[in-house]
């Protein structure tokens, strides 16, 4: 494992990689990787070797040969520049040699480190995608294969860094197109709008690292207590959203209810392992009218969720 120490944010947020990106998000997760350190001459990556791994230059050179006998250098990478993160995206094997070409110490960013920092920072993967554009352009990589790797990072964008479920930018896509679905089959179809009571009051007694685990249960549970084809989005900061197909408003008080008693039930611990007092949700419910829009039926679940505060929380309220 690394220290502080061997690196900052600050330098690293002069890495093209990192430019522009906001580091609390994700210093946690960088801090806890790897940092390889490599003599002059030793092998990086063999060509067809599988690799799972992202490295990221601190301080040397590395070669890049497409020949075994590395005679014919493709590329010399040097500090603040990536290698092996095409492997990690697709699965492939490493397509070159990598050899340092002097003393080099590098960051080494797992699979699982490395998706989780795709979902906590949008503009990492603006970057990675305009270092692997610029990268593809010299390689001559095919549109197809481009647009593709594209589109993966845009399934990325659509889940929230945290919890993993959904994000509001998921919902402004999705919603509409599923009322427009659920008003064509004449079906009916509920939202509900949820919010952690006293959020703040938590965060401010138990720390930031505290609130964050306890939005991930929350989120957990929602998940867990709701059906397949129910889907579950991280509105935002402390606010989540249900969309609940082909319910009508009866039916979605029982799914409310039963989620607010399931939150009610669940055990958030502090730094030390110890439980905290259980957290509960107010919530809001409004089922879809004839020709309304996602907007304002989303509006309408608000208000209502507002009204369940203002009633004393820990409840559930209905739009009239």
């Amino acid at each position: 494992m690394t220290s502080p120490e061997q690196f900052s944010r600050e330098n690293l947020n002069q890495f093209p990689i990192f430019r522009n990106v906001l580091m609390d998000p994700i210093w946690e997760l960088l801090r806890q990787c790897e940092v390889r350190n490599l003599s002059e001459g030793e092998v990086l990556l063999e060509k067809d070797q599988s690799n799972r791994t992202m490295f990221l230059v601190l301080g040397g050179t590395l070669k890049v040969y497409l020949d075994d006998e590395h005679q014919r250098e493709a590329a010399e990478l040097g500090l603040g520049q990536t290698v092996g993160e095409l492997s990690v995206i697709d699965g492939s094997a490493a397509s070159a040699h990598v050899v340092s070409a002097s003393e080099t110490s590098l960051l080494c960013v797992d699979q699982k480190t490395f998706w989780r920092l795709t979902r906590a920072s949008h503009c990492f993967c603006t970057n990675l995608l305009i270092v692997l554009s610029m990268r593809m352009r010299s390689s001559n990589v095919s549109l197809e294969e481009s647009e593709n790797l594209q589109w993966k990072f845009e399934q990325q964008a659509l889940t929230d860094g945290l919890t993993g479920i959904y994000n509001r930018r998921w919902l402004d896509q999705m919603l509409p197109r599923l009322l427009r679905r659920s008003e064509q089959d004449d079906l009916p179809f509920c939202v509900l709008m949820i919010d952690v009571d006293h959020f703040k009051k938590f965060n401010d007694n138990y720390g930031h690292a505290v609130g964050d685990n306890a939005l991930c249960v929350v989120a957990e549970t929602l998940v867990k207590n709701v059906r397949p084809i129910d889907l579950v989005v991280r509105y935002g900061g402390e606010e989540f959203c249900v969309l609940i197909p082909e319910t009508d408003l009866q039916s979605g008080i029982g799914t409310g209810e039963r989620l607010r008693k399931a939150i009610h039930k669940t055990e958030i611990c502090d730094d030390s392992g110890r439980p905290t007092p259980g957290i509960t949700i107010s919530a809001g419910l409004a089922e879809r009218r004839t020709g309304e829009n996602a907007d304002d039926m989303l509006k309408r679940a608000d208000q209502a969720l507002y009204l369940a505060k203002a009633q004393g929380r820990d409840r559930l309220e209905t739009s009239a």
